[in-house]
């Protein structure tokens, strides 16, 4: 994997849309903003190219701290320019970062700019609260995720995302700031930038009270010829309840037309789940357990090309 390496913005780049960057930009692109003297932090966004909220935030920084110290990634511009997550025959560019030669190309990155921290601005797809995914849960990454959200999910699964390379190198987040159509999501990366230009290090504690999870399924769906058509039906209820926690027995699927088929994975084992999680009545799905639920979509394009939730399981690691 190859990215174009500039080291300043041009000033007009800063006021061009996240889909009309690809007529300024071929590829993949780091900025080097690096101030002499004054070590770095790493953010990137665009890596789904329909989540432009980080975007938007970073030129918005870029424009207001000419002096920060900072190293820009903008990771799809091709997927930017038709407002898709990915496009159709690329893999997910927040899916590769554990595989070769992509995290060859990023190691390499982060070991020539030695940042002191790394940040990957995303998107959700439904209404979600703001909330921070960590791959470790040293004292370091969790006192940066504190400064973001009091919510944070660990994950240490097959997903490839771009924090497990660069946690390797420095304390890491991927921040899930809102949906792409919410002001606030905007503001809530940039108003993170701000805090970590001015904090210029990750703090040694931190003295907020957490609330912890574990992703411990991914609910995906298929049709058997691929079609899009006929949807099945979710309970309508589901997406204004990420994060709370949902008894056995709720509704989860209303309507499961033929051809179309819901499962649930184990993420760090790929193991099939389904039955644990799901007792199928008919055309309908019932939880068999307790599960807090995150980042549910019924939008068919994204369900498909990413998941339809996440099951979450509520942990202890930010208290020892």
């Amino acid at each position: 994997m190859r990215f174009d390496v500039h080291e300043r913005v041009d000033q007009q780049l800063l006021h061009v849309e996240a889909h009309e960057l690809h007529r300024y930009l071929k590829r993949a692109t780091v900025f080097d903003l690096r101030q002499t003297a004054v070590r770095p932090f790493f953010v990137s966004t665009l890596l789904h190219g329909n989540e432009t909220s980080g975007w938007d935030a970073a030129r918005r920084f870029i424009s207001d701290y000419p002096d920060a110290s900072i190293v820009l990634f903008l990771g799809n511009v091709d997927a930017a320019a038709e407002q898709m997550r990915h496009l159709p025959d690329e893999a997910d560019f927040n899916r590769i970062w554990r595989q070769q030669p992509w995290r060859s190309a990023m190691t390499q990155l982060l070991e020539r700019f030695n940042p002191w921290c790394g940040i990957d601005i995303h998107n959700n797809s439904g209404p979600n609260p703001h909330y921070s995914v960590v791959t470790d849960h040293t004292a370091s990454t969790l006192a940066l995720a504190a400064l973001f959200s009091n919510k944070v999910i660990f994950t240490d699964h097959t997903l490839d995302i771009l924090a497990h390379t660069v946690s390797f190198h420095c304390p890491a987040l991927t921040i899930e700031t809102g949906t792409v159509d919410d002001p606030a999501s905007e503001q809530r990366a940039y108003d993170f930038l701000v805090r970590l230009n001015h904090l210029r290090r990750v703090p040694e504690i931190h003295h907020r009270e957490m609330e912890t999870y574990e992703t411990v399924g991914i609910v995906k769906v298929e049709h058997e010829n691929g079609s899009l058509e006929n949807f099945p039906r979710f309970d309508t209820s589901l997406k204004q309840k990420s994060f709370d926690t949902l008894p056995a027995g709720s509704p989860f699927i209303d309507c499961l037309p033929p051809g179309w088929k819901v499962n649930v994975s184990d993420p760090a084992h790929d193991r099939d789940l389904t039955h644990d999680f799901l007792e199928f009545h008919d055309k309908r799905a019932f939880l068999k357990r307790d599960v807090v639920m995150s980042m549910f979509t019924n939008t068919p394009l994204l369900a498909i090309q990413d998941c339809v939730c996440y099951f979450l399981k509520t942990t202890s690691f930010a208290h020892g």
